[in-house]
Order: C-alpha cells, then sequence, then structure tokens
C-alpha cells in the first residue's frame, strides 16, 4: 500500500509587499513578493494535520515552499489571480515538472504511510482495502477486512512504521509480514480456516488415549507418517510448514465413493503457496474420521492438488494436539490430547 501525493496549495490570498521582504515572502521569477512564506508553512501543515513541531511534516512544507519560490512570472502568478486569490493549486499543475518535484519533497520524506495513518484515517483505510482487494482473488469477509486494515493502521501509528518498512510487508519472509499477520489476523473467508491453532475445543475433535508414540520414516531429510483415511492406508508426507491435508485428484475420488467427502462437506477454492513459491487453486472439503496412530481425529481440512501426487499432512491434523514432537534418535512422533 502506499499512501497518494499531496499537494497542500489551494487559494491562497494575494498579497502586496517589495523586494526588502523577500526571506519572508514567495517571491516571482522577477523578484516581486507575493506571498507570505508563513501562511504558506501554516496552510501545509494544517492540510497534512500536523503542527510546525513535526519535523518531518515542517520540512515537507519548506520543500515545497523553496519549489516555488522564483518558479512562475507576475504574469502567470496574474492569470490565477481573482479577485486577490490565487489558485495556487491550478498554477502547479500547469507545470508537471514542477508538481513532479513538489510531490517528491512529500515521497522523499519516508514517511508518507505514517502521515496518512495519523492524518488521514479513513483514506488509510479505504487504500489498504483496496491494496488487498487488488493483490488477491481469494474471498474476502468485509467485517474482516475493515478490521485488519484499522488492526494495521495501529500498528503503522504506535510503531511508527516508515515507508521502507511497509514496504516489506509485502514479503512473506519479512518479520513484519509475520507481526502483522499475528497480530491483525486474516481479511478472507474462508470456511474450515477461521482457526487452524490448538485451543480446547480440539479436544473434541479426537478421539483416542491420552498419548500415543507412532514409528515415522525418515527418508532423504524429509519425514512421513502413515495414516488411514477410509479404507486407504498411506504414508504421508510430515510438514509443519504446510495447513490443510493435501491429496491428489486419485484420493478426492475415493473419497467421494466412499462418502467420505460430498457437495455437503465441499468448502470453496483455497490458494495454497507451495514450497517452490508457486500458488495451487485448490478444491477444498471437510473430513472426518482420520486415523493416525490409535487416535481418530474429525473436521480436518482437505485440499485437493491437481499439480502432482504427493500427499501431505499439515498442521491443520497436527494442532488438534495440545502437544507434539519428533523423537529423531528412535525415529517416532509422540501425540498427546
Amino acid at each position: 500500500m502506499t499512501a497518494p501525493i499531496r499537494l497542500f496549495f489551494c487559494f491562497l490570498i494575494f498579497i502586496s509587499g517589495n523586494a526588502d521582504g523577500q526571506k519572508t515572502f514567495l517571491v516571482t521569477k522577477e523578484g516581486k513578493p507575493i506571498l507570505e512564506r508563513k501562511q504558506l508553512i501554516n496552510n501545509c501543515l494544517v492540510s497534512l494535520h500536523k503542527d510546525k513541531n513535526d519535523k518531518t511534516a515542517l520540512a515537507i512544507c519548506e520543500c515545497q515552499i523553496d519549489k516555488l519560490d522564483r518558479h512562475f512570472t507576475n504574469k502567470e502568478f496574474k492569470k490565477y489571480t481573482e479577485s486577490r486569490v490565487i489558485d495556487i493549486s491550478g498554477l502547479i499543475k500547469q507545470d508537471s515538472i514542477l508538481e513532479k518535484q513538489i510531490q517528491e519533497c512529500y515521497k522523499s520524506s519516508g514517511k508518507t504511510i505514517l502521515i496518512q495513518a495519523e492524518g488521514f484515517e479513513s483514506e488509510f483505510i479505504s487504500d489498504c482495502k483496496e491494496s488487498i482487494r487488488s493483490n488477491t482473488e481469494k474471498k474476502l469477509d468485509d467485517k474482516a477486512l475493515t478490521s485488519f486494515c484499522n488492526c494495521q493502521l495501529s500498528m503503522v501509528k504506535n510503531k511508527k512504521i516508515t515507508d521502507a518498512e511497509m514496504k516489506t510487508l509485502s514479503n512473506p519472509n519479512s518479520l513484519l509480514f509475520y507481526e502483522v499477520m499475528s497480530t491483525c489476523g486474516s481479511p478472507y473467508s474462508e470456511k474450515g480456516m477461521s482457526d487452524l491453532g490448538w485451543n480446547t475445543k480440539s479436544e473434541m475433535d479426537i478421539t483416542g488415549p491420552v498419548s500415543d508414540t507412532n514409528n515415522i520414516l525418515s527418508l532423504n531429510g524429509m519425514t512421513y507418517v502413515k495414516m488411514k483415511t477410509g479404507s486407504l492406508v498411506q504414508v504421508w508426507l510430515f510438514d509443519t510448514g504446510a495447513t490443510d491435508l493435501l491429496i491428489n485428484e486419485e484420493m478426492e475420488s475415493v473419497f467421494k465413493s466412499e462418502n467420505l467427502i460430498s457437495d455437503a462437506s465441499y468448502l470453496g477454492i483455497g490458494e495454497y503457496e507451495m514450497a517452490n513459491g508457486m500458488i495451487d487453486t485448490c478444491r477444498k472439503y471437510l473430513i472426518n474420521n482420520i486415523t493416525i496412530g490409535k487416535f481418530t481425529v474429525k473436521n480436518i481440512v482437505v485440499a485437493v492438488t491437481t499439480k502432482g501426487k504427493r500427499i501431505i499432512v499439515g498442521k491443520g491434523l497436527l494442532n488438534k494436539f495440545s502437544s507434539y514432537f519428533i523423537n529423531n534418535r528412535n525415529n517416532t512422533l509422540i501425540l498427546n490430547k
């Protein structure tokens, strides 16, 4: 998300003066004083919802006024003057080079996002929403989206986040990305994805002993675990970086034939980022009766990939348990209810 460019100039009262006051006034190209610099600075600060104690805002205003100084002729000022009121904004817009220079005063501050968050909250929220909408095909819940952007607004203001820091939010590996996601939650509306973490209700989805130890297979640095789904007993890749269970189309057909999944359990389409960075669009279902060791687990989301055969068990199932860990010494997976 990037903050919009701001031009603080609008309509200003024309003043008369002499060349002796050039340090006090904005002057024309010919050197004629035409506007009070103090008035310009005050107008600029008001437009940014700041006061003179804000050094960043003051520097922006002074930079923009310096760009204006000695730039326009007497004739150009008169052209945009009516009843002693100068349309500075209109005057600037007729000079695209100057307009870009004045815009750069704002952009180069490095705090445009913070200025927007502190002084233009509704605009910040609107831009945040639009940025998310334009960068995803996922279904968005407006209430969740508004809550997410309000949370992001608070973080920007409280942490005084700069433009450079905000850019890292687009990097899913950055600290800010994970801080925002862990603090603000998700703006997306996905059935079955509201809470993948463990909670006290998770125990209700598990049938079995208090604890169980399962043999695992380590192969080429990867870990595999045996699970039963319906009539299928298979070896699944154990991936704590994955969310839901990932199955292939052949398994989807078997699950349908055994009524493990149906139209009633269909959750829609979900986007999943693969280990190679590619995005896989998958059909999602809610499934019950997954057996791992002595446990049977229900209310698990499975995603169907069309891009491979590998089946993966991720955090959606593992987080049903209060704890789990791998004993590398004897290749076992310990699950605790």
